[in-house]
Order: structure tokens, then sequence, then C-alpha cells
């Protein structure tokens, strides 16, 4: 997966859509530890063009129809031909003989069955080939036990089956890019509502649409792009998805019973229909006069990427102000879908070495952020693991715990700073603090505490106390260079973010992280 990376900043450049790859494997890293991402920054700087340009990327603009397993299909193997009971879209019922009492039965998960097709395609192999072969690679990286494994005359037939039969393309879309309105004031809007008139109809969303569509095709990719998300307050049209995210409860649709008082479909729609795991949300957030501010339980909930534009860039745009082509860009990377759900759904692991840097350093920002009352919970702690873990697996060979961990900081700790001068100054002073100093990483073999650890808390006291003015952030030296260079700070990003809200915050007495 530390491919994908090179591949999609490749292809972005191509499609002329300017992104750095180090954001853009923050961003990929984001999507993976937490299926909700915020984008934030100035408008106009290609926040929503980026969310749409990966997720036409990533997905498929069409999907393959090949189904041979309807109910008394025939599928032949080299000795006997088995006879299809039952399908669904998780299994296939195998019968061995067409008289039931005298049938042998077996069910196969489809996942399983695709499993042995995606060998046998990726290898080249022929129908010759024996199928306790195909059977001992198989075995190798299959997520099902060697039990099911072990019907592999079955398995072989059944996936020779879907590669033999006629193939068909249906046109596919795996995003949709939805504008939030200002009056929006319910959850209608994004889960539409059942028809009170029409007892037979569900009035739908495009949202829901496509969370239908995911759960229908969970081996693709699916993202909701919610444009200016922050025109209307979140919580009232959003609690509902929010809920579901966290508790993995289904979202609640409507009370429909059928005539033996067990839950109806109306209109193609479920009373209830869970989130499922290959759906990804992304917000894009502008802060002017006519938006409303995020709350910090909805900020807790994501990580929160911050748009910028440097001279440099807009220089480059000028000179080359040329349209993004994502006509270039559709399903350019469909190969590393399968990877990238995989990748998804895996549990995060830290070494013990990274586990034990990690550990010290989100206690220390915990502490820190006590004195603004912004302190954060278990959520927040285990979804910094995770970002750390896919960061890691995303970068190789390169990769950095410290730039790991000042993504971090920047995404998920700062977002929620907001308030007065008087409170806040002192924080952002001992935070500078923290984000500016060197590490070692060295233990002290008493304590077994890593070695820097000491000074710096007694610095750190001293910036929040505000009692050493050469601790300020801001302070400049006699020829006008800033005492603290951003570009000599161990978290470069954080320590950058710092003192932009310092600044504003001394200049009009109040601040947050999405206006400064």
């Amino acid at each position: 997966m530390n491919a994908i990376i090179d591949a999609c900043h490749k292809d972005f450049i191509n499609a002329n859509l300017r992104c750095e790859k180090e954001f853009l494997t923050r961003f990929i890293a984001a999507l993976l530890a937490k299926r909700f991402v915020i984008l934030t920054g100035l408008s106009g700087s290609g926040k929503t063009k980026v969310a749409q340009a990966f997720a036409r990327w990533i997905s498929t603009n069409n999907i393959t129809i090949s189904e041979p397993f309807t109910p008394g299909a025939q599928i032949p193997a080299v000795r006997k031909t088995y006879i299809v009971n039952t399908a669904d879209r998780l299994a296939v019922e195998f019968w061995y003989d067409p008289d039931e009492s005298k049938a042998t039965k077996v069910v196969l998960p489809r996942e399983l069955i695709q499993e042995w097709v995606e060998y046998i395609s990726v290898n080249k192999l022929s129908s010759d080939v024996p199928s306790s072969q195909i059977r001992k690679e198989v075995d190798k990286t299959t997520k099902y036990s060697n039990q099911l494994n072990s019907f592999d005359t079955v398995l072989k037939a059944a996936a020779f089956a879907i590669l033999n039969a006629p193939q068909d393309y249906n046109s596919y879309r795996c995003y949709e890019v939805i504008s939030v309105g200002a009056d929006w004031t319910s959850n209608e809007h994004v889960l539409g509502y059942p028809d009170g008139l029409d007892k037979a109809r569900y009035v739908r969303t495009k949202a829901l649409d496509l969370i239908l569509r995911a759960q229908g095709a969970q081996e693709l990719p699916h993202f909701l792009i919610l444009d200016e998300m922050n025109l209307s307050h979140v919580e009232r049209y959003f609690a509902d998805l929010l809920s579901a995210i966290e508790s993995d409860e289904p979202l609640y649709l409507h009370s429909d019973k059928d005539k033996n008082g067990k839950p109806a479909v109306r209109d193609g729609v479920p009373g209830e229909v869970f989130l499922p795991s290959n759906l990804f949300i992304i917000g894009t957030v502008n802060v002017d006069e006519t938006t409303y501010m995020f709350s910090p339980k909805v900020l807790d909930r994501a990580n929160v990427l911050e748009f910028r534009v440097t001279l440099s860039e807009l220089e480059g745009f000028l000179q080359r102000p040329e349209r993004v082509d994502f006509s270039k860009l559709d399903s350019g990377g469909v190969s590393y879908t399968k990877s990238l759900l995989s990748m998804a759904r895996e549990k995060p692991f830290l070494a013990n070495e990274d586990n034990k840097k990690f550990q010290s350093e989100l206690l220390l920002f915990f502490q820190a952020l006590q004195n603004a009352n912004a302190e954060f919970g278990f959520r927040v702690a285990k979804e910094i693991t995770s970002f750390l873990h896919f960061h890691k697996l995303l970068t190789g060979g390169e990769w950095d715990f410290g730039t790991a961990m000042d993504a971090q900081i920047l995404q998920k700790l700062l977002p929620k700073l907001y308030g007065s001068r008087n409170k806040l100054e002192p924080v952002l002073c001992m935070l500078a603090t923290l984000c500016f100093a060197k590490r070692t990483w060295q233990l002290d073999s008493d304590t077994m505490e890593f070695t820097y650890l000491k000074t710096l808390r007694t610095e750190a006291t001293k910036a929040f106390r505000m009692e050493d003015e050469s601790l300020d952030p801001l302070n400049l030296t006699p020829d006008g260079k800033s005492s603290f260079p951003p570009d000599e700070a161990y978290y470069k990003l954080s320590f950058e973010k710092i003192l932009r809200m310092l600044e504003r915050l001394r200049a009009n007495g109040f601040v947050s992280f999405a206006e400064a």
C-alpha cells in the first residue's frame, strides 16, 4: 500500500490538481483511521476538489455483472455437476444431487469463492490444474477455515463458472457530492423520510441511495462528500450519522411491518440500515460570518485537515491556470481498492518502541490541554493510535514517528481549541514549548522515562505561567528574526498553527482553530 501515495500523487499532477504528497499521506491515513474526515480552510483552496478527485480515482465507474448462481443452475466439475439451490449476496448453497433426500449440501461464502477467482485469474490457471493444488495456495492467505476450503472441487467449479460466465458492465457511482443547505434542520435532508400520504413511497435522497449502494457492494469503497457542511448546524442534520459511526448501531428509517408483523421494505428502503465499513464521509468547511462553528463533540469525532495556499502555489497556478481534468483520474487507482478496504478493517498495532513514544507524548499533551478544559478521552487516544498505524503502512521504510504524531496534534488535538485571550494564551504558549522542543528518545535507566521529559515539563510550566518572557513563542531577536524559527520545531505543522492562533488571539482577543 505504500505505492498508493506515489501513484495517486502522480495522477493528481497529471490531472492538474496541486496536492503535496505529505498532505495526501495524511488524508488517506485519516480516512483509514476513521471514516469521517473534515477538510477546512480558505474558500476556493481545493477542499472539495481533493475529496472528489480521490473518490473518483480510487473507485470504479462501472461494475461487472456476472451471476452464474441462479437457483437450479448447473455448475459442471470434472466428475460431477453441482446444482445451485439458493444464492444471495453473501453465500451460495450447492447440492451434489437434484434429489434432496440424496443430496449432500454445502453453503460457501461468496468472498471465499472470490478468493479462488482472484487466485486463478492472477496466476492465469487453466481448468486442468488440480483443485487440491489451488486449495493449497489459497489456504496460505484465506481468512476462512481450512474446513470450508476443503470443498475444493466445488470451489474450483464455482470459480470457473464465474470466470466463464458472460460479462456485462453497468455504469456505477461510488461517490456523491452533496451541498449542505442553510435550511437543513433535521436528518431528513440526509436520510429522507417515509411519505405520510403515500404508504408505499419513501422520499429518498442521494445520501441514502449512496448508503444503500455501499451496503450492497461492500467490495467497493463509497464516498459521501458533504460540501460546506457548516452552512447549517451540523448536530441538527448529522447527529444520527455521528452516532452510527461511533456505536455501529443501525440508522432508523421507518417502522413499516408486513402482514406477519416483521420489518418490511418500503420503496426499496429497509426499516433500518447499518453504515457499512466501506462508506467514507468527507465534510468540507469554510469559515466566515455566514457559517456556524463546529462544536467540540463533532471535531472530536473526526480528523480535521487544514487547507492553506502559499505564495509559491498561487504563483504556480497563475502560470498554469488549468482546470482539474477529472477524466484523467477516473478509476486510476482502482487496483488499490481491495487493499484500501482491507487496511481499513485492520486492527491497529504499534511496535513497542513506537508505543512507548506515543504514550509519553500523548500523556504530555493531555496534561497541557487539561489547563484549557480541552482534554480528550479514550476515543481520541484510540484514533490517534490508528492513524499512526496506517501512516506507517502508507509511508513504508521512510516512516518517522515525529511526522505522524505532528499530524495528529494538528488534526486531532488543536481543532477543539477556541476562546478568549485570558483562557487560551497561557495554553498556546505551553503547547508551543512542547511542539518546539527536540526529542532525544533516550530512556532514563532509573525512571524508565525519556530523559527530555523532566526539562520539558519544567519549561512548559514556566511558559504556561508566562513568567519567563524568553519562552514567548512570538519573541524576536534583536535583528528582527524569530527566536523560535518554525523550521527548527520538532512538530513543525503544529507549531506553525499555534503561532498563527497566538497572533490572532493577541490581535483580536479571541481565536478558534478554523479562523487562524
